[in-house]
């Protein structure tokens, strides 16, 4: 399924990220600078920003250079969502692997020599396509990611969420297969997303990793979480304030993946405790609405429910 030589495309969708991508950027090229045995190239797919994230992407690139590194930028004329930005990049990738990155995260020096030993170790296996690490808080502290676990009721959940966080919890762990990976930064094998419909656009944001997790999963691929590849995510730097945005599209989505994934048995077998989640889900959106909207939310609330 792979060379020898393990090469990247690592794909950053952004939207009005400017005060993120620096920091993201400056990480990120440290990391390269310590992989000089693989080619890279950064995508950086723009939602139609209106601050100076592309500009800055420019600039940071004039003065940062490799001989083993290039960057594209596609521009888009409004916001498509991250589904569909991630599938433009996905599509204009020119090497075997692709690594999404969110623009609110950095990430350690080591990390592509971690991927790499871990990719040229699964080279056996053409089901290992997907590849992930730790995941913290932005100070380091926390945990907010070590991969997804999935429940049937429609419930998915980052694992170690919250919990302190020690380098001596991670160290001494070894590779091991999990359920799914988060997308806000993980490697996947280019062809296998091509070859399964990548990201579903119909995601304008958030659940549309948990919607792939699950395809992948359920096609029998495999996903392998990296414990030592640590990386740092601020999380929600773009939808902070952008009012009740985030649990609207968590209600929708979630909705569509069980439409989409489940069969009418695992819907029977499942019902009343899928409702229960959406009821949940139903709720956090109501509550995000009124502390958003207040008395306006009479209004808002019945839209977006229906649109």
């Amino acid at each position: 399924m792979a060379k020898n030589k393990i090469n990247y495309s690592i794909i950053i969708p952004n939207y009005n990220g400017q005060k993120f991508l620096s920091d993201c950027l400056d990480s990120l090229f440290k990391s390269i600078s310590e992989s000089p045995n693989s080619d890279f190239e950064i995508i950086l797919v723009d939602n139609g920003s209106k601050d100076d994230s592309v500009h800055l992407f420019e600039d940071f690139f004039k003065q940062h250079q490799l001989s083993h590194l290039t960057t594209e930028i596609y521009q888009l004329e409004s916001n498509m969502g991250f589904a569909l930005a991630v599938n433009i990049g996905i599509k204009k990738a020119k090497y075997e692997y692709v690594a999404l990155l969110n623009n609110d995260l950095t990430m350690n020096s080591d990390t592509f020599k971690l991927f790499n030993q871990a990719i040229s170790n699964s080279f056996s296996d053409p089901k290992t396509v997907v590849f992930t690490g730790t995941v913290l808080n932005k100070p380091g502290t926390h945990f907010e990611s070590q991969g997804l676990k999935y429940n049937w009721i429609g419930q998915c959940q980052n694992i170690s969420n919250g919990l302190p966080f020690l380098k001596s919890d991670i160290y001494n762990l070894t590779p091991d297969f999990i359920w799914g990976a988060s997308a806000a930064f993980t490697v996947y094998h280019k062809q296998t997303l091509l070859s399964i419909g990548a990201f579903d656009d119909d995601f304008f944001a958030y659940e549309e990793d948990v919607d792939l997790a699950l395809r992948l999963h359920l096609l029998g691929y495999k996903t392998l979480y990296i414990p030592q590849i640590i990386s740092y995510h601020l999380g929600g730097g773009t939808s902070s304030t952008m009012g009740n945005f985030r649990s609207r599209h968590d209600f929708k989505n979630w909705i569509y993946i069980i439409i989409k994934n489940y069969s009418s048995d695992q819907i029977q077998k499942n019902s009343s405790q899928i409702f229960i989640e959406r009821l949940r889900n139903l709720s956090g959106l109501i509550k995000s609405t009124l502390h958003s909207y207040s008395y306006k939310s009479i209004y808002i609330l019945p839209k977006d429910l229906l649109l």
